[in-house]
């Protein structure tokens, strides 16, 4: 046990002291360098160096900090001089300093954001949802991607929109996803290809994919993508057809590109139905960097939104199979890795 004393003495080898043998053999400036040396390691370290980096590695967003209240209201922006609408709701948690996940959902053709959010219960997530209005052509609203699109850049809009809301509340931007159904999920092909670098993951319900969804493009980065079709699906259906004048593919076709931008090799299904629902999953493998590719085939299911809280298109509807919630448990587990 060692011992503090008052008047300590040079310690001694063979007799001679560490001083004496110094004085003896050193010159001074050596000296007074071992001096100093042992004087900072006995010194209790107190400084930045010697406290652990912190663990927060999150990206925030510049609306972190910016004080809003919880609800669901209705907002407008200016997008390439046209004025643009959506709903934006607030989980009534909501801390304006604790960065959430983002949501954007994209309405169905002749549907509009108020109303997909009500069939779908995203808002229901603890994440800041919100649900855009496409521009009506021919008295329907949609988004680019489809025959029938205004010709509006809604690709434009859309990141003007992420710019907006991720100014004005506290997103976790590792954590932006989008969702859409019909050409919704035509939409969100679009987003997957053009405008990639915004988003964690995608997931598609009764997708549409037309040839215009996916023209052109960029299938050089792992993307997580998730998709859910029934095979009953009458308007667009699941092995693929033709309609509006445009052949579009299988929605396995449709997927292939992203199992191959993430080199997946092979794919496992597996039932996931329950109380008699017939629900496969089929899961790529050995995806890379995280970047999972999934497809949930619902046997019969219509132009729905599975487990929808109200009406959302022909066809059957399953009961104990949710969209929402496998969607919910794709975008937990796919935020965004930085290379």
């Amino acid at each position: 046990m060692s011992r503090v004393l008052l008047c300590p003495r040079s310690p001694t080898i063979k007799g001679r002291t560490l001083h004496s043998m110094m004085k003896r053999t050193l010159p001074i400036s050596l000296i007074l360098a071992l001096v100093l040396g042992l004087a900072l390691a006995l010194t209790p370290r107190t400084d930045a160096a010697a406290s652990p980096p912190s663990q927060d590695q999150s990206h925030t967003s510049s609306g972190c900090g910016v004080e809003n209240k919880p609800g669901n209201d209705q907002g407008t922006i200016t997008s390439a001089g046209e004025e643009r609408t959506y709903r934006v709701n607030i989980p009534r948690d909501y801390d304006f300093t604790a960065p959430l996940p983002l949501i954007l959902g994209f309405h169905g053709r002749g549907s509009d954001g108020a109303e997909f959010q009500n069939y779908t219960g995203l808002p229901a997530l603890p994440a800041i949802t919100v649900f855009p209005d496409g521009i009506a052509e021919d008295g329907k609203r949609a988004w680019q991607g489809a025959p029938y699109a205004s010709g509006a850049d809604d690709v434009r809009f859309v990141a003007d929109l992420l710019d907006s809301i991720e100014s004005e509340y506290c997103i976790d931007l590792d954590r932006v996803y989008a969702t859409g159904k019909s050409n919704g999920g035509g939409m969100v092909s679009v987003l997957a290809c053009q405008l990639r670098d915004r988003f964690s993951a995608f997931a598609t319900v009764a997708g549409a994919y037309y040839p215009q969804s996916f023209a052109g493009c960029d299938y050089s980065d792992p993307t997580p993508m998730l998709a859910i079709h029934g095979t009953g699906d009458a308007t667009m259906h699941y092995e693929g057809g033709e309609r509006q004048g445009e052949i579009y593919p299988a929605v396995r076709t449709w997927l292939e590109p992203w199992t191959e931008a993430a080199g997946c090799t092979g794919s496992k299904d597996r039932k996931v139905g329950k109380k008699g629902e017939k629900v496969v999953r089929t899961q790529w493998q050995n995806c890379q960097d995280g970047a999972d590719v999934e497809l949930y085939s619902v046997a019969d299911g219509g132009h729905v939104w599975p487990g929808e809280t109200m009406y959302s298109g022909g066809g059957y509807v399953t009961e104990h199979f949710s969209a929402t919630e496998t969607i919910w448990a794709f975008f937990e587990n796919h935020p965004r890795i930085d290379e």
